[in-house]
């Protein structure tokens, strides 16, 4: 490693101890790094001087001057991320360089792809006609589909007109700011890593379900993509049913997804109906509607086994639509789980929690793909 490889690793060290610690002094620093003192301060003082970190007071004293608190300056950048997945609509946030979402927006769009191309940068714009544009550090659009990191590139979208299109570079043309894209579970799985229900764990599996079923794998802070980019595609696990005596197995995402949810609950109850219906019916207890969702669970606990047995994540995060349906599917689900899931020796078992951000989670979590560039001093 040179010299100017060993700066930039000690520059990138200091700003996430800055960001982990929350307050952290110089003294801290140099003591978690291994750091001289002046290199700290060095390193300190270039990024007070371009607004990254603020100097926000004074801390307890040990004897001797009491020390200057450094943090995260919030608006020292901004990140845009995009939710391109929902059938209608194209969800935004702009989120500041602390994961804060400052503004969020969306809009319809039909799919194909000059529409998807216009309306992806009318929200761009409106979601940072309020800031300054020199601070926006990049685009970051989370898409259903699998995503060649190295090329920037979807390479496979069953859903959207985007595949193979140069979307990336297309929309940077058009805007002015550089677009970087991830598949919308990892994306997700990033921001509760980052700044949600995940950031206390190191290593964790965030699933998603909703138009489609899906994982975010992290590892060591990480996301972790497989050697061929896929790592997380849930949905194609077979799950074995027992049909008038006969077992037959089915993808897990033609089980559980939202449209499903939809045909079952129409088909038992004679009628149309919308999600939201049907959601309340559950919260209500009807018995048709709960058995529905009972087998839900039962499948999505099955997979979520599979998972954990393979991985021991500290955590499995269930996002999507899962959390409409409250703690009572949370309670269903975690039974299932939990019941055929690897025993530790020593220590706890793999942690069931909610997403804490809901369905603008995969697009803080396009936002977090920026911020994390911002972070690796990469954008």
């Amino acid at each position: 490693m040179n010299k100017t490889q060993a700066s930039q690793r000690s520059r990138r060290q200091i700003l996430r101890l800055i960001k982990e610690k929350n307050q952290i002094s110089r003294a801290e620093l140099a003591k978690l790094t291994g750091l001289t003192r002046p290199t700290v301060s060095s390193i300190v003082a270039e990024f007070v001087e371009n607004g990254a970190i603020l100097e926000s007071g004074k801390g307890e004293s040990c004897g001797g001057k009491r020390p200057i608190i450094l943090e995260l300056n919030p608006s020292a950048c901004y990140a845009v991320g995009i939710d391109l997945g929902d059938d209608y609509l194209i969800r935004g946030a702009l989120c500041d360089f602390c994961g804060n979402i400052v503004t969020r927006k969306e809009l319809e769009y039909e799919n194909e792809f000059e529409n998807i191309l216009g309306v992806l940068e009318q929200l761009i714009t409106d979601l940072v006609a309020d800031v300054e544009q020199e601070k926006v550090r990049g685009i970051g659009i989370a898409v259903s589909g699998i995503v060649d990191s190295e090329s920037n590139e979807v390479v496979n979208s069953s859903t959207l007109d985007i595949e193979k299109k140069q979307l990336p570079k297309r929309l940077a043309q058009r805007c002015g700011f550089k677009v970087f894209l991830e598949n919308r579970p990892n994306a997700a799985a990033l921001a509760e890593t980052q700044f949600g229900a995940g950031k206390d764990f190191n290593n964790l599996v965030y699933i998603t379900s909703g138009r489609g079923v899906g994982a975010g794998v992290v590892i060591n802070g990480k996301i972790f993509r497989g050697s061929f980019g896929t790592a997380g595609e849930i949905g194609e696990i077979r799950i074995p049913v027992l049909e008038d005596r006969k077992l037959s197995s089915y993808c897990l995402e033609d089980l559980t997804r939202a449209s499903s949810i939809k045909q079952q609950a129409e088909k038992v109850k004679n009628c149309k109906m919308r999600f939201a219906e049907i959601v309340e019916a559950y919260y209500k207890g009807d018995k048709e509607i709960s058995e529905i969702m009972d087998r839900n669970a039962t499948y999505m606990g099955y997979a979520a086994q599979i998972i954990a047995d393979l991985l021991n994540p500290e955590a499995i995060i269930l996002g999507g639509r899962a959390v409409e349906l409250g703690e009572k599917y949370l309670k269903a689900f975690r039974e299932h789980f939990e019941s055929g899931l690897a025993k530790a020796l020593v220590g706890g078992l793999t942690e069931v929690k909610f997403s804490q951000y809901g369905q603008i989670g995969v697009a803080v979590g396009g936002a977090a793909v920026v911020i994390e560039l911002v972070m690796d001093l990469n954008v």
